[in-house]
């Protein structure tokens, strides 16, 4: 008897079962709760788990009940949020675009999400990835954790190397930020490819007729619409500063002189490997020309900075003697020299920084892109200039 009460079972009370199974869920079940959950997708994928939403789709936890011991899988389904400010048709073909990325890429690359199925059911459409599971980067810095500099150059060089290789693709994936990085068994793997592009093969990318990213890390170019490789430069350097100092990067002030990101504030004293410091200032550079251009320019120079000497310090000893003061008179007239010059300069630099910030209006209300000192009109002691070739000062 009791074989054939089972035997008569319909299909929906054996995925209600499995759920049970998995969940222990018992009879007080809404309606809501069991048609979200108990969907058994092409009769492989069985949804045990809402993990959250986006801007064009929901994203659940599943079982694969072909494989042995039931694998977990996660399921994107195409849902656009009534909030979403992009077209039903443009979200469609950004869910396309991210499964044929991930179907191309995730094959041959252990730090990116495996495509398993792309699928039509019931009018609904369903992507099925590997499940990465491990440490999500953004909910340890919402735990108030920062990043060591030394775990921060960790990161770099296990992210940079992603992005040479999907750049190499020509796809820029435009939502680089710390909750897109899962820590599994020490290796970061880059998720979530919903913004991806794909650069045509002609050439650049040409323009996009929508912004797309989140706001902080999306460097200018790609909220006009026009990103670029270096876009998801930017992006990393910006994600690694907010694990570094714990502080959102659109809460980060821009110098009021360079216009660029003055993060170094907020490490609370810390100190942290120069060379870090280099390759993340020119990371985050606001001229995307200014940042390195692709990721192998900027492992190199992470490689480049790390290797370098520290400076030698200065010693009071000379082979385990004390130094003569008769070869401290340099160093003192030095000094002397140097604290005159400091007090008749800092006058100076405060006409320069007023003439700065004229010159910053006057070459903002201008179309071309370079504008001579003395061509512009200002108001300052100021009459000469010199810019080193960092850019900066």
């Amino acid at each position: 008897m009791k074989f054939s009460r089972f035997a008569r079972r319909t299909k929906h009370d054996e995925i209600l079962a499995d759920v049970v199974w998995y969940f222990g869920v018992g009879n007080d079940c809404t309606e809501d709760f069991i048609h979200m959950i108990g969907q058994l997708l092409t009769e492989r994928y069985l949804i045990i788990e809402r993990l959250g939403s986006g801007g064009f789709s929901e994203t659940y936890l599943a079982r694969d009940k072909y494989l042995p011991c039931n694998p977990l899988c996660v399921v994107k389904q195409f849902q656009l949020s009534p909030s979403s400010t992009i077209s039903l048709e443009m979200a469609r073909q950004l869910f396309e675009t991210e499964a044929r990325v991930l179907d191309q890429l995730g094959q041959n690359h252990a730090q990116i999400p495996t495509l398993f199925a792309y699928c039509h059911e019931q009018d609904q459409l369903y992507q099925i990835q590997e499940y990465i599971e491990g440490e999500n980067l953004g909910d340890e810095i919402a735990q108030g954790k920062c990043l060591t500099s030394e775990a921060a150059i960790d990161l770099l060089n296990q992210t940079l190397p992603i992005l040479e290789y999907i750049h190499s693709h020509q796809v820029i994936h435009r939502d680089i930020k710390p909750s897109h990085f899962i820590q599994r068994d020490g290796v970061i793997v880059l998720i979530d490819f919903g913004a991806a592009y794909c650069v045509p093969i002609t050439g650049k990318p040409t323009e996009v007729i929508f912004s797309i990213g989140t706001p902080g890390y999306m460097p200018e170019e790609q909220e006009a619409g026009a990103p670029e490789p270096s876009s998801d430069l930017y992006a990393l350097g910006a994600s690694v500063i907010h694990l570094l100092t714990g502080v959102h990067p659109k809460e980060l002030e821009r110098n009021p002189v360079t216009g660029e990101l003055d993060w170094r504030m907020h490490l609370q004293g810390r100190v942290i490997n120069p060379g870090l410091s280099t390759v993340l200032d020119r990371m985050v550079q606001r001229n995307p020309r200014m940042r390195y251009q692709n990721a192998s320019e900027a492992l190199a120079a992470l490689g480049a900075a790390l290797r370098a000497p520290a400076p030698a310090k200065r010693r009071s000893f000379k082979r385990g003697r004390w130094v003569p003061a008769r070869q401290l008179w340099k160093p003192a007239v030095l000094s002397l020299l140097l604290g005159g010059w400091y007090f008749y300069f800092s006058n100076q630099i405060e006409g320069a920084g007023a003439m700065l910030t004229q010159l910053e209006h006057a070459v903002s209300q201008s179309d071309n892109d370079v504008a001579l000192v003395h061509e512009a009109s200002t108001q300052s002691d100021v009459n000469r200039m010199m810019v080193a070739p960092d850019n900066r000062f």
